[in-house]
């Protein structure tokens, strides 16, 4: 089992990933923005994972990409975004990779996308590179 970060300020898109996640039998901590993710990660706290929104108000997922590869540098990163409507969601996740998401996710998605993500990251993470 492992320990996932899910930050998505979407109430809704976020209990729809932590449900997802859940099923696939890992812990889910939730924030409903950067800022709250980054406290968490000042705090100590450590993840196996952490997926990220990345346009979100207070502080977006590239200032929450930054702040794990700092103080969580074994974390994964998954990134998400449907874009908005002065910045197409291609470029918001071309930004991601570029501060070092290990993958990003297109929304709308799938649940059996994400489940997919989830577990080659997760993999990836542990050295068996299975996925």
């Amino acid at each position: 089992m492992a320990k996932v970060l899910v930050v998505e300020d979407s109430a809704a898109v976020r209990l729809a990933v932590t449900e997802v996640i859940e099923q696939a039998g890992h812990e889910v901590v939730e924030a409903e923005n950067g800022r709250i993710a980054i406290a968490l990660l000042d705090g100590g706290a450590t993840f196996d994972l952490i997926v990220t929104d990345v346009l979100m108000p207070e502080a977006d997922g590239v200032e929450v990409i930054k702040a794990a590869r700092t103080r969580n540098p074994g974390a994964q990163v998954l990134a998400m975004s449907g874009g908005a409507p002065n910045l197409p969601a291609g470029y918001a996740l071309k930004m991601a990779e570029m501060f070092a998401a290990d993958a990003v996710l297109y929304k709308p998605f799938l649940n059996e996308e994400l489940r997919k993500a989830v577990a080659r990251l997760l993999s990836a993470a542990d050295g068996s590179g299975a996925g």
